[in-house]
């Protein structure tokens, strides 16, 4: 058992705040590297960068301004204000020589002050590890890396369309954060059963902001997560989208918004 993403995420320190790696297909999305997989490359680059200081991601935003291919792929990191319990970074991602990708990121040593849950994880029927695994057949490298349960699928009533379901690695993949951004944006969106005309929806900009500290020893590798998507409208040739990630005891690991670019028909 291999942790792929883990493996696809390392990064070489070339500079002062520079890593760089070559990218093939395995996080391969729709034409382009997968938004989340980029981002994943991101908090590499960020937990490189903040190393020794106890801090961990506790938000990331992205901008996507053009797409990601294989090959070369290099993250410039800048630490523009470090303090004791928390740092404000932003990074410049590069692909195949161009600049490709904004990131805003803050970092954080976690602190037990104020504490509350007020939302709980949908009630919904835990993960069968002996179930027919589905699969959306939408010939994407990404989706054969995961199996799927699919457990939340209400795009018909007045509120907004809500789908969703756990997602198992088939792989041991490292239940981290950089694993949170894959799927954040990984399921197939509520809006493609929505529509009534198909369109391709790409993200230009995906938000994640981490509510726990990960990994740790009760998620080991290969443990399923409950991701739920909620779509509200699609106006102007944009869509949005906002994510739930679920430990399987019902604890919320992380939230993400994203905006989606509408191609025409």
């Amino acid at each position: 058992m291999t942790a792929l993403l883990d493996q696809e995420c390392r990064l070489h320190a070339v500079g002062d705040g520079v890593y760089e790696r070559d990218t093939g297909r395995v996080w391969w999305g729709y034409q382009a590297q997968h938004g989340g997989y980029v981002l994943g490359l991101a908090l590499t680059a960020l937990d490189m960068e903040l190393a020794g200081t106890g801090m961990t991601v506790q938000h990331v935003s992205m901008q996507y301004l053009r797409p990601f291919v294989d090959g070369p792929f290099r993250a410039e990191v800048t630490v523009e204000r470090q303090g004791r319990t928390m740092a404000n970074c932003t990074l410049r991602l590069h692909s195949g020589g161009k600049l490709a990708g904004l990131v805003l990121a803050s970092a954080a040593v976690r602190r037990p002050v104020g504490e509350l849950a007020s939302a709980q994880m949908p009630d919904v029927a835990p993960f069968d590890p002996d179930a027919e695994p589905h699969e959306f057949g939408m010939g994407l490298a990404v989706l054969e890396r995961v199996w799927f349960q699919p457990r939340i699928h209400d795009v018909d009533g007045p509120g907004p369309g809500r789908v969703g379901g756990w997602v198992q690695p088939r792989d041991a993949e490292v239940i981290d954060h950089r694993w949170g951004v894959v799927l954040a944006d990984l399921w197939i969106p509520a809006v493609y059963h929505m529509w009534p005309s198909p369109h391709v929806a790409q993200t230009v900009d995906l938000t994640y902001h981490a509510r726990v500290e990960l990994p740790r020893e009760d998620l080991p590798p290969g443990t399923p997560l409950l991701v739920v998507l909620s779509t509200r409208e699609s106006k102007g040739g944009f869509v949005d989208e906002d994510a739930e990630i679920w430990s399987p005891s019902g604890e919320l690991l992380a939230l993400g918004r994203q905006a989606r670019f509408v191609h025409g028909s």
